[in-house]
């Protein structure tokens, strides 16, 4: 089956993209096809192929693929002593791709009936699995055009104009090129979030959601989508190759639409802990205590404020069934939120199984919200990420707007969600500036293993304390209650206490790309200043 054969794809794109990130030198500036030859090769297609089967190429594609594979077994089953195999197998798949350059021109397109399945498969392999960028351009026009004729799948295209774009600098158009960093999976910055399912449809790929599901299940890996940042081209790049191959996709295709013109004022809510976590008492810290750094370069602060004001918390809380013996626990710690609450603080209440249910809406009313909370009855699946965009869109960005807002999310991390994955959520927290607090209920019981579930749950918590960082919140576990002693209080007065810090940055590009950023407080190192960890410069 095709989806078979195009999850083998991507596990040996995402190694490779793992792996080769050592430079080398090319083998030249050879040439693959000329234009005339380019055209001679494309008249000759067919739709049924009446010539014989070829035998000694079938074994030769076939060979070529194997060598290829063999090496990157050696290369992955000890990195450090095979290092220096990586340019070995970068060259080696150069050479290959010349190679099949020159079949084309001496034989014609490979297909299926000329070197049977597994032949045309290894064809195919020697050309997506190559770092031969101005090589695999070259061979664009032919392989698209088999594409219409029906001799070639469309998402090899897809792949290849993404493999290209990738290792040219640019972003990629379908989605289908990813890397493994510290056990989680990026896929590369996308040019145009809202128009990718569009393209990936026309040229036959399922949703990208469904891909990302696809990779988180079979690597157990969190999966996030790369900030796009601003363009830095490879030396391979040359000018027009973007357009060339919009040209020969067939899509509409504007490398600047997803470009916005908004305020320059960036403003930070910044959180003071000491190095165990703790928030400090006393705190007297003025404008030059705190250093902003985007990108690694220094930000002067326009402006700094220091206030005990009054915020919005949304409890997010997990009633499915993997934590049906964990209920008692959610509702004591959601109550006991309430009750440190202050006065003017304002919480409001989801919480989801099957169902994702407005408990309440956002009140200071703490009677009311405490009955709420013990009233909740629900079973059912685990939509997870589908609720924090619940919460995102009812109520953060319609009745928190101006105010200091953060969610507790509490659950054990088993998402079963339809319309999201854990990468998107991580879009929704990175656009917002809402901070995320993750309480991790612990269900597994053994601790981590190795099989299929001890896996899941790792990735579970995993992904929870990736939300926390990324918006300058903070991840705890509870596998009782006691587990969540000082927690309440800590979270609401931390809250309470708002350094607002606003700086204009010093790049004045608007360009949609990401910007890291990064608050230290540089006249008290025993102090840890926690922030959103950047933003997009829309």
């Amino acid at each position: 089956m095709y989806l078979t054969a195009k999850i083998e794809i991507r596990r040996m794109a995402i190694l490779i993209a793992l792996l080769f990130v050592i430079p080398i030198a090319a083998l030249g500036d050879q040439r693959c096809l000329t234009a005339e030859e380019t055209q001679r090769i494309i008249a000759s297609f067919a739709p049924q192929d009446q010539r014989p089967e070829d035998k000694k190429l079938r074994k030769e594609l076939i060979e070529m693929r194997d060598e290829r594979s063999k090496l990157n077994e050696k290369i992955t089953s000890n990195m450090d002593k095979n290092k220096e195999l990586i340019p070995v197998s970068y060259q080696l798949a150069e050479k290959q791709l010349l190679r099949v350059c020159q079949i084309l021109k001496e034989r014609g397109l490979p297909t299926k009936a000329t070197v049977q399945v597994d032949g045309f498969d290894a064809f195919t392999f020697v050309i997506a699995n190559n770092k031969a960028f101005a090589l695999q351009r070259e061979l664009l026009p032919i392989l698209t055009e088999a594409a219409k004729k029906g001799l070639i799948q469309y998402p090899l295209i897809a792949s290849l104009v993404d493999n290209i774009r990738v290792g040219s600098g640019f972003p990629q158009v379908f989605g289908t090129q990813a890397t493994i960093k510290e056990n989680v999976i990026y896929i590369f910055p996308l040019l145009n979030e809202e128009k990718v399912d569009d393209w990936r449809r026309e040229y036959q790929l399922p949703p990208l959601a469904v891909q990302i599901r696809r990779l988180e299940n079979q690597y157990m890996l969190p999966v996030l989508k790369s900030q796009r940042k601003a363009s830095t081209q490879s030396a391979l790049a040359k000018p027009g190759d973007q357009k060339t191959e919009a040209a020969i996709l067939g899509l509409a295709i504007d490398e600047n639409e997803a470009i916005k013109v908004e305020t320059k004022l960036v403003n930070l809510n910044v959180r003071i802990l000491t190095r165990d976590a703790k928030v400090p008492a006393g705190l007297n810290l003025s404008k030059n205590d705190f250093q902003i750094l985007e990108d690694g370069v220094d930000q002067e602060i326009g402006f700094f404020t220091t206030t005990e004001e009054s915020f919005d918390l949304v409890l997010v809380l997990d009633f499915s069934g993997s934590t049906r013996e964990k209920r008692g626990l959610i509702k004591k710690a959601a109550q006991r939120f309430v009750e440190f609450a202050r006065p003017s603080d304002r919480i409001a209440v989801v919480a989801f199984a099957t169902e994702i249910k407005l408990v309440s809406a956002l009140t200071t009313d703490k009677g009311a919200l405490s009955q709420r909370i013990e009233d909740i009855d629900l079973e059912g699946g685990s939509p997870i990420w589908d609720s924090l965009k619940f919460t995102y869109d009812n109520i953060l960005k319609k009745e928190s707007i101006g105010r200091r807002s953060a969610v507790v999310l509490m659950t054990d991390g088993l998402d079963n969600s339809r319309d999201i994955t854990f990468a998107d959520a991580m879009e929704i927290v990175r656009h917002g500036d809402s901070t995320i607090f993750s309480v991790y209920l612990n269900t597994n019981a053994g601790g981590y293993g190795s099989g299929w579930l001890d896996r899941l749950a790792k990735r579970s918590q995993e992904s929870m304390s990736m939300l926390a960082e990324e918006s300058g919140g903070q991840l705890y576990k509870a596998k009782g209650i006691n587990d969540l002693n000082g927690i309440y209080e800590q979270v609401v007065n931390d809250l309470g206490k708002v350094f607002s810090i606003g700086f204009e940055p010093k790049n004045e590009k608007r360009d949609g790309g990401w910007r890291d950023l990064s608050v230290k407080i540089k006249t008290q190192p025993n102090l840890i200043a926690k922030t959103r960890r950047g933003y997009y410069a829309n």
